[in-house]
């Protein structure tokens, strides 16, 4: 397995094989918490983790991006960022699902910007990704929590596919639901059978 590690924030290795799947960490990996709490390991979607064992299985490349905002004042905040990519990682290896690489996207707001990537918008980071593991952006495919899709026919071509989650009360069964429907979305977009 190669590893390169290119800093606290920004972990690559090559795992897969087939197409590159984007996964948002936040409300999809990670379960969301109230604004001021702390992630824990507690918090990962279990169901998640058994779909990104399958994907490993079918030789799929994948990983996780994730946006922190931070200031001048808080920077002590990154060093529990990647302490928590850390821990995520090792759990994910030691469940058969480790990603090809992890990547912090930094926003500072104001006159200083702190930066672990070259542009960080969501849009240069799949086109690094892509140039990274040399795919075809037809071939990739973003995976983000939300309502409304954040491109449009103008950008290249990839798929953006919007994962409806379920909120913390929501039944298992719909949770499950949603992942095989994700799941299936994810392998049309690949083009696996």
């Amino acid at each position: 397995m190669e590893t390169v590690v290119l800093d606290d924030h920004c972990i690559q290795r090559r795992e897969g094989s087939v197409g590159l799947v984007i996964f948002e960490r936040d409300d999809i990996l990670l379960r969301h918490r109230p604004q001021l709490a702390d992630q824990t390991l507690g918090d990962i979607d279990t169901e998640f983790l058994a779909m990104l064992q399958d994907m490993r299985e079918l030789g799929v490349r994948f990983g996780f991006v994730w946006h922190h905002t931070t200031s001048r004042s808080d920077r002590g905040a990154r060093i529990d960022s990647a302490t928590l990519t850390r821990l995520l990682d090792d759990l994910l290896k030691v469940s058969g699902a480790l990603p090809d690489f992890w990547i912090e996207a930094i926003h500072s707001p104001g006159p200083v910007q702190l930066r672990r990537w070259p542009e960080t918008s969501d849009l240069d980071v799949i086109l690094k990704l892509t140039e990274w593991y040399d795919v075809d952006p037809t071939m990739t495919v973003l995976v983000r929590k939300g309502e409304f899709h954040h491109y449009s026919s103008t950008t290249p071509a990839f798929t953006e596919i919007l994962y409806p989650g379920l909120s913390a009360g929501g039944r298992d069964s719909d949770r499950r639901a949603a992942l095989v429907w994700l799941k299936t979305k994810i392998k049309h977009a690949l083009k696996l059978p």
